[in-house]
């Protein structure tokens, strides 16, 4: 994956999205955060995107349900979640739902990095 992947962003704090923003930057990708997961679908070109993190706990859309959606619009899209609820099957849940990687708030630098290697967005 090239160095300028495009990485989607959807959480509905906005400092929080602005941080993981910034993080992800970090690793040499471009960004585009959205506050809600009704304005990512509904962007012209969900197949921009190398991948998408997502918060799980969300009004009207959750993260559930958007990888639901992006399947039907975007195939194998690859879709890491988040929460900051630790519910003891949610992990388990998501992955069942297609999630390619999972994160527990808060978490550092090393444990997404891990996850944006794993499905090959950023180089190892």
């Amino acid at each position: 994956m090239s160095p300028t992947a495009l990485i989607g962003i959807v959480d509905d704090d906005a400092e929080f999205l602005a941080a993981l923003g910034s993080l992800v930057r970090s690793f040499g990708c471009k960004v585009e955060c959205f506050n809600s997961a009704e304005l990512l679908v509904n962007r012209a070109n969900l197949l921009d995107f190398a991948c998408v993190i997502s918060d799980i706990n969300m009004p009207k859309v959750n993260g559930l349900e958007l990888i639901d959606i992006l399947r039907h619009e975007a195939g194998e899209l690859p879709i890491i979640l988040m929460t900051g609820r630790g519910a003891s099957n949610l992990e388990e849940k998501a992955y069942g739902c297609g999630a390619r990687g999972f994160v527990t708030k808060p978490f550092g630098f090393e444990e997404l990095a891990s996850s944006l290697k794993e499905i090959g967005v950023i180089a190892e």
